[in-house]
């Protein structure tokens, strides 16, 4: 019998948003045609349950945690503001309003204890989407017509668990205000988050330890070679021109991962490792895994054929970051029919121009430093407002009428217009918040590829940097002086590159890199500056989690947060 045929119900869950107080408003949504009714007896089958995976990475989990509730493109939002290269940049002292930034306590660093919104956010994100994987992969078993079911879930899977392997990884960490904090961080060192397969039963639930670094990442490798070997039978045959067996839904969207999404995957997973010198028998360290990394990240780049994003395609005021184009090796997409409200969606945030919502009232943007120091060539730089920028400079940039523009540019300069609301579409919000959101670009490829050669071969790696940058700006060659940090200037140019996109955070911290936001555009209360990475980005696990989970009762964590005081407190 067909699984296809076997699941006939569909579990829904409606739940309201947390209205705020304030100036702005929340629209109600829309009422759905489609009944509970009608839902519950539709013919339910495997490709129905894996598109529940994408479909819940683009949509609001409405879990409670205010209107930055948006989904795994949420969770990106949230990892620029913990890196503290993306904030609100409404100055006070101009009329702006800072605080209708919904993701400021990343900045300050609040709100990460045990019982804190964004650690229960987090986690139950990912554990649910994990959870919906795992039912696609019990159920395609090991039946020969139902293996790409098995290796897109798998994928997926190696996905979730690599976010989570990298923000419970708790790496050492000065916390100047938490005294106990170094030697609590001891307690947990090496340990990542408890493994929930398809195999795991409740009672195993309820007695499931957080598993060492070791172990996560032979699991997560394990999903990945699956994914791969499954996935290249599809793929065409380099001898015969023709795949090995013809696919159904393999290939078929932008939202599940093809091949070269899970090489790109193999690639942050090496990236990773090679921030370790510890000694593991099947997992590997060090440079032995920056050079996998990087054989891995130029297989991603081979296979998808993906050309480089355009700076037609970048500043585009209509399309640019709302719209899937060739360079994004996998996407979520979000459709009319599936928004909820004005406010629960990453356009409401991350774009300006879209009226309806926080976007040009908060005004997130860049660090002044990072503004100086690209080079005026750089066309990233151009969707940047400027200190000095005037409307007549800026217009071909923006859908705004000048009069506004200029008044957004008074208030808040360095706000970035990398993403467009759909179609430009400023006042519907309905239309403009469904956008597709990129998962994974081939320009990442290119940035693991070259810091991962960084660290055994610098002057190849400043070859591959000079020569991807010439596609973001012509005079890029004057940068790199002979005694430039390489790795540094790597990831400064692709903090630039992913901005918004959640991407660097785990590179920050894997390097051990700290931030100094003083004498610049941040706002009171978030300026810092540390000796390597912040405490808060170790993330402890939830006490709901311990409270029925008993292997975990007392390896939750410390709280990092308040870790550091803002200097204008002292």
């Amino acid at each position: 019998m067909k699984v296809n045929k076997i699941f006939k119900t569909v579990a829904i869950v409606l739940c309201s948003a947390v209205l705020l107080s304030g100036c702005i408003k929340e629209v109600l949504p829309k009422a759905s045609s489609i009944t509970q009714e009608q839902l519950a007896n539709s013919d339910v089958g495997l490709e129905y349950m894996m598109k529940a995976i994408p479909a819940y990475m683009a949509a609001s989990q409405s879990i409670g945690y205010d209107h930055s509730d948006f989904g795994y493109h949420s969770i990106g939002v949230w990892m620029d503001h913990h890196a503290l290269i993306a904030f609100p940049c409404a100055r006070p002292e101009r009329g702006g309003n800072p605080y209708y930034c919904r993701f400021q306590a990343a900045n300050y660093g609040f709100d990460m204890s045990m019982n804190g919104g964004y650690t229960l956010y987090l986690w139950y994100n990912y554990y649910p989407l994990i959870k919906k994987a795992n039912e696609v992969i019990g159920a395609a078993g090991d039946q020969e017509d139902m293996i790409e079911y098995r290796a897109i879930s798998k994928a997926f899977r190696a996905l979730f668990y690599l976010d989570l392997a990298r923000y419970y990884d708790a790496l050492p960490a000065k916390a100047p205000e938490l005294p106990t904090y170094e030697g609590d961080l001891v307690k947990v060192a090496g340990l990542t988050v408890p493994i929930v397969t398809e195999d795991t039963d409740e009672q195993a639930a309820k007695n499931n330890p957080r598993v060492t670094r070791e172990e996560l990442f032979e699991f997560i490798l394990a999903d990945l070679e699956d994914a791969a070997a499954i996935m290249k039978r599809f793929e065409n045959d380099p001898n015969t021109g023709k795949p090995e067996l013809e696919a159904t839904v393999y290939g078929t969207t932008h939202t599940y991962p093809e091949l070269s999404a899970v090489y790109g995957l193999f690639a942050r997973t090496y990236l990773w490792l090679g921030g370790f010198d510890e000694n593991y028998e099947n997992v590997p360290t060090g440079e032995a895994a920056y050079r996998l990394a990087a054989e891995y990240a130029r297989k991603a780049i081979d296979t998808s054929k993906a050309p480089i994003t355009t700076e037609a395609q970048w500043t585009n005021v209509t399309t640019a970051f709302n719209t899937v184009i060739p360079s994004w090796l996998w996407a979520t997409t979000l459709s009319s029919d599936t928004v909820l409200n004005n406010l629960l969606a990453f356009v409401a945030h991350m774009c300006p121009e879209a009226s309806f919502g926080y976007g040009p009232l908060a005004c997130q943007g860049v660090a002044s430093s990072m503004y100086d120091r690209l080079g005026n060539g750089d066309f990233r730089k151009n969707v940047i407002v400027g200190p000095n920028t005037t409307y007549d400079e800026f217009k071909n940039y923006t859908s705004m009428p000048r009069a506004e523009w200029e008044a957004l540019a008074y208030l808040a300069p360095y706000t970035n217009f990398k993403f467009r609301p759909f179609q430009g579409e400023r006042v519907d919000y309905m239309t403009a918040n469904a956008v597709s959101l990129p998962v994974m670009r081939v320009e990442e490829m290119y940035f693991i590829e070259m810091e991962a050669i960084a660290h055994y071969d610098v002057g190849q790696a400043k070859n591959l940097l000079g020569t991807f940058m010439m596609n973001r700006d012509y005079a890029y060659g004057k940068h790199l002086m002979a005694d430039v940090d390489i790795v540094e200037e790597i990831i400064f140019q692709k903090s630039v590159e992913f901005w918004g996109e959640g991407i660097v955070l785990f590179d920050m911290k894997r390097l051990d890199m700290g931030v100094n936001t003083l004498d610049q555009n941040y706002q009171s209360g978030m300026l810092f500056k540390t000796e390597g990475r912040l405490p808060w980005w170790n993330i402890p696990v939830p006490a709901s989690e311990s409270s029925v989970n008993t292997a975990i009762k007392g390896l939750e964590g410390p709280d990092p947060s308040y870790g550091y005081e803002s200097q204008d407190a002292i």
